[in-house]
């Protein structure tokens, strides 16, 4: 009897140890907030949330580091948590609104961050700012002047990587005013192609799904509208159905996965319209010749409005004549405080500071 007693006990230890280690995100209501980067306190990435706001492992880990485009930054001891949850608060981000005039291009300057990580380790960390105009009536595609940067991790042997980098942020920033929402409800693609459904939970809540389950959320609260999306998961089943094989077979080989996030703000009549996008976060997973890379980019919307293409042209002189080349970390961190751009987790500024250290930049 003891020793059934004993056994028992160790598997209730055991299971209750597994637990502790789960983590789950969500807001200062109660939902889960999906593709919160899960660090340690000296910046290793332990992981994501899934699209339940899940991070099943910490791994052992006693105080984690949690950061997320839309949301503030903060560190927990895993233990002091109840039931796993860690609730984090919205970024209270200060965009004005839009005045609306009779000229061709929408201007959104956006400030972006981009991570690339090879298993747990950043390598590569790059900044800065990206003025786009894009055209609202050829569906809204975006032509850039030019990017202000810095190449936070990089010497000169890292340069292509930071350029690499870049480029990522510049096409997400061409591309990032057309709302997951618009394409779900609207578009052939969606509907025929990724075989997608819209269900409503309540008057506030909305998933997306595929024939294989769940692949985003939809969330509208307080005049924000937040969606996620498992566009990696829709691509391939969607590859596999269209008879696209290779394309599936080379992404499931890879173990190939993106996700994507992004926060508009609601016009009065609740509706999310291109000019009231506020932030987005991309996310990509593959299988590489050095290990398993990992690459975040945040975008936020610094400044906004309708231009002509000689204003366009004006300010990109301006900012060229402000911040010209490679930026140095403090010009980013003065742009940063003057838009209201959060800051940084401090696991995240550490690791940043120890790469530059590494590589000699000032």
């Amino acid at each position: 009897m003891k020793k059934r007693f004993f056994t028992t006990a160790l598997i209730v230890m055991a299971t209750m140890s597994v637990w502790a280690q789960k983590v789950t995100t969500v807001d200062t209501d109660g939902n889960v907030i999906p593709l919160v980067s899960i660090l340690t306190e000296d910046g290793v990435l332990i992981g994501t949330t899934d699209l339940h706001g899940v991070l099943a492992d910490v791994k052992g880990v006693k105080k984690v580091s949690v950061s997320h485009v839309a949301f503030k930054p903060q560190t927990v001891n895993v233990a002091e948590l109840k039931n796993g949850r860690i609730v984090m608060e919205e970024v209270d981000y200060n965009l004005s609104e839009v005045v609306v005039k009779p000229k061709p291009f929408l201007y959104i300057e956006y400030y972006y961050r981009a991570f690339s990580y090879i298993e747990d380790s950043l390598r590569i960390y790059s900044a800065g700012i990206i003025p786009v105009i894009h055209d609202l009536k050829n569906m809204g595609k975006g032509k850039t002047r030019t990017l202000w940067s810095y190449g936070g991790a990089a010497n000169k042997a890292l340069g292509w990587n930071v350029v690499s980098l870049e480029i990522d942020a510049e096409k997400g920033a061409k591309q990032a005013i057309m709302a997951i929402e618009t394409a779900a409800r609207k578009s052939e693609k969606f509907i025929n192609y990724y075989k997608t459904t819209i269900e409503e939970i309540d008057d506030k809540h909305w998933t997306i799904k595929n024939p294989e389950g769940i692949v985003g959320h939809f969330h509208y609260d307080d005049g924000l509208y937040r969606a996620t999306l498992d566009a990696g998961k829709m691509q391939i089943y969607a590859n596999k159905v269209n008879g696209e094989d290779k394309m599936a077979k080379r992404r499931e080989d890879r173990d190939y996965t993106y996700q994507y996030t992004e926060v508009f703000k609601l016009d009065e009549e609740g509706h999310v319209k291109p000019e009231n996008i506020v932030m987005d976060m991309s996310h990509w997973t593959y299988e590489s010749k050095k290990g398993k890379k990992i690459i975040i980019l945040y975008l936020y919307a610094a400044d906004r409005g309708y231009v002509d293409e000689d204003e366009f042209k004006a300010r990109s002189k301006e900012l060229n004549k402000g911040y010209a080349g490679d930026m140095p970390l403090i010009e980013l961190e003065k742009y940063e405080q003057a838009h209201h751009i959060p800051p940084l987790s401090a696991a995240q500024q550490m690791t940043i500071r120890e790469m530059k250290k590494k590589t000699g930049e000032k």
